[in-house]
């Protein structure tokens, strides 16, 4: 698929789901959580897993009730956000998370017991077409983002953002 119809499907996708608006980062994360039917812990990633190289992880451990995005540490807000949408972009496409050895998600997050790992996915190169669709849904997760963070900004000193 080029880029450009790349762009338009996770568009599309991306209105499909409903999102809350204005939309922010925390809006985004409950609805998630909402379509999921499960929590969702977003926790910055253990050292291992940033020396495998991977920048995000979407884990979902068996006895929990939730699922795990470990994201690669970073001092900018909008690049931690980039690294949450993009795996957001993938539980949208219902991507499975098989892509990954239990055993290689042991040695990035030692933590969690071998045996109980159900599933995972993770983010280390963006080569495959399922990568890039994720960070064309993530892309328009930020956008959207973006843009609706101007009424917040306007509502706050009036509570009348949308209407003034």
């Amino acid at each position: 698929m080029n880029y450009a119809a790349r762009q338009q499907h996770a568009q599309e996708l991306v209105q499909e789901i409903g999102l809350p608006r204005p939309l922010n980062s925390e809006r985004l994360h409950h609805h998630m959580e909402q379509i999921r039917e499960k929590k969702i812990v977003i926790r910055q990633a253990p050292q291992g897993m940033i020396d495998a190289g991977v920048c995000a992880l979407w884990l979902e451990v068996a006895g929990e009730g939730f699922e795990r995005i470990h994201y690669a540490p970073t001092d900018s807000a909008v690049h931690r956000q980039q690294f949450v949408n993009h795996e957001f972009g993938h539980m949208i496409l219902n991507h499975t998370k098989m892509a990954m050895p239990a055993e290689r998600v042991a040695l990035l997050a030692p933590l969690i017991p071998m045996n109980a790992i159900v599933s995972a996915l993770s983010r280390s190169n963006f080569t495959d077409e399922e990568e890039a669709m994720a960070e064309a849904i993530g892309d328009e997760l930020a956008m959207i983002l973006r843009r609706d963070s101007s009424i917040y900004k306007k509502s706050a000193d009036t509570g009348f953002g949308q209407v003034l």
